[in-house]
């Protein structure tokens, strides 16, 4: 196909349809400017906010992951608590406790063991737990003595020996061990009413 030049008198006679073409491409443009391009552009934005749910999610899913994993633990370690609280001593008074224990660690069935005294020595405060520190002195023998170790290994509550000291004293009957024991005792607090 040959191309021939175009003149002025060609572009008069078909100057109906060089205006319509002319219209066409201006109105193309005005429409692709107006419309297409802003559409393209919130296309572009939506994209983005997508691809930006979609790690928001995807932190989301792996902090609910981590919580998950958090709350069993802290369900575990609620057991836990739930079967240590139950070898603690209740109460808010430390003579009380002092008094139970002397009470409670006194031979019974014959054993020769006289607690003469009993001393809270110091308490320490753990919010809702008190670690209290008590000395009992008694005299005894060796078998109530044992008897009294035994009754304290056994003992239902958390309770812990810290120190004994033992002396042996010249007695012609009865108890010839005079015992100084520090105890340490876990309480947990009741609430005041």
């Amino acid at each position: 196909m040959k191309w021939r030049e175009l003149s002025l008198d060609d572009l008069r006679k078909h100057r109906s349809s060089v205006a319509f073409g002319l219209v066409s491409a201006l109105l193309l443009l005005v429409v692709h400017f107006v419309w297409i391009a802003p559409l393209s552009g919130e296309k572009d934005e939506v994209q983005a906010r997508v691809a930006q749910q979609q790690d928001l999610v995807k932190r989301y899913n792996e902090k609910l992951q981590q919580s998950q994993s958090i709350r069993d633990n802290l369900v575990k370690q609620e057991a836990e608590l739930k079967e240590l609280q139950k070898f603690l001593f209740k109460g808010n008074d430390p003579y009380q406790l002092a008094a139970t224990l002397s009470e409670m660690l006194s031979a019974k069935e014959g054993q020769k063991l006289d607690i003469k005294t009993y001393q809270v020595l110091a308490s320490k405060e753990y919010g809702l737990y008190q670690e209290v520190h008590l000395r009992f002195n008694f005299m005894t023998t060796i078998e109530g003595f044992h008897y009294f170790l035994e009754k304290a290994r056994n003992f239902q509550s958390a309770l812990l020996v810290q120190e004994i000291n033992i002396q042996k004293v010249q007695r012609k009957g009865g108890p010839d061990l005079v015992v100084n024991v520090i105890l340490a005792a876990l309480m947990e607090k009741k609430e005041k009413s």
